[in-house]
Order: C-alpha cells, then sequence, then structure tokens
C-alpha cells in the first residue's frame, strides 16, 4: 500500500513531531510504502536528532512553495499540488489535525491534537496572541473565513478515519461535526515513557527539592501563576529551585517578572533547551507542574511522570487532570495561585510518602511502543472497513 503522509516537521519541536515520527515509524516498520510530502525538508533531520529517533525506509519528497504561507495552510496547499500538479495516485493519505479540502474524496487518517475548526467553534480555544491585539485580531477573523475554503469544516468524509488525542479532543471534534464520538477515535499521543524510565532506573541523579514547568513561553500557558505560587512558596522554603523550560515566545516578559519577584537566584529560565538538558531537569525534579486550564492531552505531563516527578495540574477539563492523573489518583490537583504553592510544598516536604512506583506505572501505559501497535491495530481495522465498503458498492 503506498501512503503518503503530509506533515512539515522542525515548525515547533514538540508533541505533534513526536506523533508524526512514531506514525511514520510504525507505517515504515510493517512494510508500508511511506512517501512524506513536506515544504519543509531539513525539518524530519531536525526533529529525528532533537527526539533522539531513527527514521528510515521512507521516501522524502520536497515540496518549493513559491510563497510563504502560515500553518495550516501549508499543508492545504500541499494536498493540492500533490493531488492536482501533476495527480499522483496514493492509496491513503495521513495527516494531523484538520483535512484538506481537496482530499475530502481520498482515502485518509488524521490524528487530531486539537482542529482548527474546532477553534474557530470553541473561542476559549483560541491562543491569546489572537485575541490581545487588534492585528491579532484581524488575523484570526482572515483566518475564520478562509478555513472553511481550505478545509473540511462540515461532515466527516465518508472515506476517512478521524483519531483523536484525548476525551476533551473527542468530544469537541464529535460536536463540531455533528456526529456521535463513536465516530471519533480514541488513541493517546505517544511519549517515550519506557525510555525515559530507563534514564531514570541508570541514572546516578539525585532527586532534589526541584520543580519543572515545560510549555510554550505564551500567556495561555500560565507560567505567570507558577511563579506567583513559588514566590509564595520561597517565604517558607528556602532551598526550593524553579526550572521553566520552553520555547522562545514571550520569554523576556517571564525574566522581568523573575527578577520583580527577587528570583533571579531561584528559578532559570531555560530557552530553546536540548532535549538532553529537560531529561537531565526531570530526573533531578520531584514535582512537575502543569497549569495550563485548556489542555487537550499533556505529554509533558507524561514525561515528568516517568521520570518520577509528582505531577501538579489544574483542575478543570482538561488531559492532565481528567486522563492523565485520573482525577488526582496519580498526582495533585490545584484551582488557584494558593493550592498551587501549597501542593509543592507538600511534595517537596514528602516526596517519599507517595506512591510513585504506580504514579511511574501509570506513565508507561502512554509508552511510544503502545501508540505504534494500537495505531497499526487501528489502521487495518479501517482498511478492511473500507475494502468491505467497496466491495458491496
Amino acid at each position: 500500500m503506498k501512503i503518503a503522509v503530509l506533515y512539515d516537521f522542525g515548525v515547533f519541536l514538540g508533541g505533534g513531531d513526536f506523533v508524526m515520527l512514531n506514525v511514520l515509524e510504525a507505517l515504515a516498520n510493517v512494510g508500508y510504502e511511506v512517501h512524506l510530502i513536506t515544504t519543509y525538508p531539513q525539518g524530519l533531520n531536525k526533529a529525528t536528532r532533537f527526539f533522539g529517533k531513527s527514521i528510515t525506509k521512507i521516501t522524502l519528497h520536497p515540496v518549493k512553495l513559491t510563497y510563504k504561507l502560515m500553518h495550516p495552510y501549508t499543508i492545504a496547499l500541499l494536498a493540492k499540488i500533490v493531488k492536482l500538479y501533476p495527480p499522483k495516485h496514493y492509496d491513503l493519505y495521513v495527516v494531523s489535525d484538520d483535512v484538506p479540502l481537496v482530499l475530502a474524496g481520498e482515502k485518509g487518517v488524521v490524528y487530531i491534537h486539537y482542529p482548527h475548526v474546532a477553534r474557530i467553534r470553541l473561542k476559549k480555544y483560541i491562543s491569546a496572541s489572537y485575541r490581545s491585539s487588534l492585528y491579532g485580531k484581524l488575523l484570526w477573523r482572515f483566518h475564520e473565513a478562509f478555513f472553511p475554503l481550505f478545509f473540511v469544516t462540515k461532515s466527516i468524509p465518508e472515506k476517512w478515519l478521524f483519531v483523536a488525542n484525548s476525551l476533551v479532543t473527542r468530544k469537541h471534534v464529535a460536536e463540531t461535526f455533528n456526529v456521535s464520538v463513536d465516530r471519533v477515535l480514541l488513541l493517546h499521543p505517544p511519549v517515550q515513557s519506557k525510555a525515559i524510565y530507563n534514564t531514570l532506573i541508570s541514572s546516578d541523579l539525585e532527586k532534589k527539592n526541584l520543580v519543572v514547568c515545560v510549555g510554550r513561553f505564551e500567556p495561555d500557558k500560565r507560567f505567570m501563576d507558577v511563579l506567583y505560587a513559588f514566590a509564595y512558596l520561597k517565604n517558607k522554603m528556602q532551598n526550593a529551585k524553579l526550572s521553566l523550560i520552553g520555547f522562545k515566545h514571550g520569554e523576556d516578559i517571564l525574566r522581568r517578572v523573575i527578577v520583580s519577584l527577587g528570583l533571579e537566584h531561584d528559578v532559570e529560565l531555560l530557552v530553546n533547551a536540548k532535549r538532553e538538558v529537560l531529561i537531565n531537569r526531570l530526573l533531578q525534579a520531584k514535582a512537575f507542574i502543569h497549569p495550563t486550564p485548556h489542555e487537550p492531552f499533556g505529554i509533558a505531563v507524561v514525561e515528568g511522570m516517568a521520570a518520577g516527578a509528582i505531577p501538579i495540574v489544574r483542575i478543570g477539563i482538561n488531559g492532565p487532570w481528567l486522563e492523565i492523573t485520573q482525577r488526582g489518583r496519580y498526582g495533585i490537583g490545584f484551582n488557584n495561585v494558593k493550592e498551587l504553592a501549597d501542593a509543592i510544598s507538600a511534595v517537596l516536604l514528602s516526596y517519599e510518602s507517595f506512591d510513585i512506583k504506580s504514579i511511574i506505572n501509570r506513565a508507561l501505559q502512554f509508552d511510544e511502543e503502545r501508540f505504534r501497535e494500537r495505531f497499526l491495530s487501528i489502521l487495518r481495522n479501517f482498511i478492511s472497513r473500507i475494502a468491505s465498503l467497496r466491495v458491496r458498492n
């Protein structure tokens, strides 16, 4: 079977890239003919180096665009080029988040972290950069107007399989397309749980009174709440340290707040840190904080748990609270800055009293190997169903 994967690696070196790396690996390892079609060919090498993976047995098709487009419109244009100029035949297409309109009549699989089509419907999931300035608001207005011209927005195409990364995403996709949740399959994203845990048990690093928080440095991620909670905590616990790790995006504001709170010697801000640095901090951390209210899943939380850190997550309709920690069964929940500070204090003062083994075992349930096995199983069932439809017709 000839499969085309339309994706640009290396734009954001986050969970989306790791998912698609595992998709490529799963497909290629069982003998599918896999073609990666991308506008950013060097991104694959960038992503494999970052995550320490090796992807072989695929064919890379670089596509040079004559003009620059914002994501996700590069993927829509890629789809059009592949389909029409000149037309190429693939048995199956794989994309991320949204289905290009030009491919609606083809057979395909879309793995959904959180789709743009749902963000248009649910405004609280729009990034703050599009809500806080006139320019951002205008840009989002254009996005709302143009998106339906390039992507599927009204109904799920018959020959497409929709796979969601979390219960939250699954529910919102079903509501957006007005279908039963059964029409959208659930498959949690892959995490390097086993690799991190194996590093933990072979490492000579010891746990410290270190707290780690990971994510893009955007207002929506609520890093400010973490800083205010830590400032409150420092009045009681002088030896506590905080490591904020994320991609370059508004970190100057965080630096100013760190200085204003007098935390320059207690907080490190690691921008665009290497993967090895992130893992090093996780191995030494007793607590991992995830303060984002509207996080569909939260891969970084699982990584922290695999490294033996106690997860402290915001209570609400989000993946870290509902699915990863199962409403506090495998961690601690908080609603506000005071509760967050108290939770950090509880973990640092009595880390050994937590059921760390159960927390690690929970993280191992999301390992990348399990993802690949389930993805292939889902794909085979889908291919069989499509084949039976063709026979009946």
